[in-house]
């Protein structure tokens, strides 16, 4: 080979390693870049979807409030009607007891 082409391949090589370091720090730009506008959108999105489930998680509380107040209510007219049916049988309900009791003392 003669002087000039080994120059020419040496000169093709010194440039050649010189575009994979500029491509490599390209790369790497690229890289960082990408990163952070990834980390960006994942807390965008953490913050939306947090957001998201905090709103519904107030609609589920006040709706579970709300089935809370209504089933108390159902339970206390239940218990006031269960109430009331017994103390119309008190007076029958202490007739019988005594009437028992007074047939066993015979």
């Amino acid at each position: 080979m003669s002087k000039t082409a080994i120059e020419q391949i040496r000169e093709a090589e010194a440039e050649a390693a010189i575009l994979c370091r500029v491509a490599e720090e390209k790369a790497a730009e690229m890289r960082e870049r990408i990163q952070a506008q990834g980390e960006a959108h994942c807390a965008e999105v953490k913050a939306s979807t947090e957001a998201e489930y905090a709103a519904e998680l107030t609609e589920i509380r006040r709706r579970a409030t709300a089935l809370e107040a209504k089933k108390r209510a159902e339970a206390e007219a239940e218990a006031a009607a269960l109430e009331a049916a017994a103390r119309e049988k008190l007076e029958q309900a202490a007739k019988i007891i005594v009437w028992e009791i007074v047939e066993r003392c015979q």
